[in-house]
């Protein structure tokens, strides 16, 4: 499953009301003339029925994208698109919008996340929570970003439209036509739904576990808590990814440099600064004075995880220079 970023701009209520993000497959020059489209138009070639997108707009998430169909060339523009600035034609993506009740800040949603400078990201964020976005219109964003975005956002739909995942994937199904149980198609709804039911699940038995509080700080308003895996939901195996001793109830500051292996845990609950983050750095990611939130309630079976924690954090700090952190 791959997670995509859109950056809808001022044309978003015309793709809005077209039901498809659209992209022209010219660059008009400043004489008029033609030349080759964008990177970041040509890649919706690469998206596929199923996929999701995340609808961004002003330094907001308006929520996200359920993509119906593979990009129809030669579309011509949704009615709106102003004339001489753009081609009249381009590449058309059906997709469901299902957007949140209000838009949300796009610095609150990405916290923690896209801390690295990667190639095509849509954004890189600093410890001190201001973000610097992209000028692109669409790019696809690399695993340990995408999911955990998806899955916040996933959450918070959750509540506010509950049964929209389901809904958002059958349409996007019927779109593509007949399928059997044992198409591709098929397979990514059946494969998508059950891990949204598993993160579900996960979670529960986590607020079980922890009574409903942060493992560290002892923080109770559950929207802001986060089932954390130990050892990644990436990498993990299916057992692994509802084990609920492969997991933290953490509050956002710890979960974000956790989850990047910033941070990680010894067996008797005490923290460790794995990144050597400065005085400086701690305080401003609001993670100042960790020895007094240590983990109480572990286990023999969290030893385990937290023993891979340890170790892919280690090797993380080695890989990286303290510029890179």
């Amino acid at each position: 499953m791959s997670v995509w970023w859109v950056n809808l701009g001022e044309r978003f209520a015309e793709q809005r009301a077209a039901g498809a993000l659209w992209c022209p497959n010219k660059t008009v020059l400043n004489d008029g003339s033609l030349a080759a489209p964008q990177w970041h138009w040509s890649i919706i070639q690469d998206v596929r029925a199923g996929e999701f997108v995340v609808l961004a707009r002003d330094g907001s998430i308006e929520g996200v994208g359920i993509v119906r169909q593979t990009a129809v060339p030669e579309s011509p523009k949704p009615a709106g698109f102003p004339g001489g600035k753009w081609h009249s034609l381009g590449w058309r993506l059906p997709t469901t919008f299902i957007l949140f009740n209000r838009a949300r800040s796009r610095d609150e949603l990405t916290a923690g996340l896209f801390l690295e400078q990667v190639k095509y990201s849509p954004l890189l964020n600093q410890l001190d929570g201001k973000g610097r976005g992209a000028q692109i219109y669409l790019t696809r964003v690399r695993d340990i970003d995408g999911v955990a975005l998806f899955e916040r956002i996933a959450a918070l739909l959750d509540v506010e439209q509950p049964g929209w995942l389901e809904r958002g994937i059958e349409g996007s199904l019927e779109d593509q036509g007949p399928a059997g149980t044992g198409s591709p198609a098929a397979t990514s709804r059946t494969a998508i739904v059950q891990a949204r039911v598993g993160q579900g699940q996960f979670r529960k038995s986590l607020l079980d576990l922890w009574g409903g509080k942060c493992s560290a700080t002892g923080l109770d308003i559950l929207d802001l808590l986060t089932a954390s895996h130990i050892h990644p939901w990436a990498a993990a195996s299916d057992a692994e990814k509802l084990d609920p001793f492969n997991g933290l109830l953490l509050s956002p500051a710890f979960d974000a440099a956790f989850d990047k292996g910033l941070i990680s845990l010894h067996t008797d609950g005490t923290w460790i600064n794995a990144a050597n983050l400065s005085a400086e750095q701690l305080e401003r990611a609001s993670l100042a004075n960790m020895e007094r939130y240590p983990v109480s309630g572990l286990t023999e079976r969290h030893a385990v995880y937290l023993e891979m924690h340890r170790q892919n954090a280690q090797e993380r700090a080695r890989a990286l220079s303290p510029g890179q952190v």
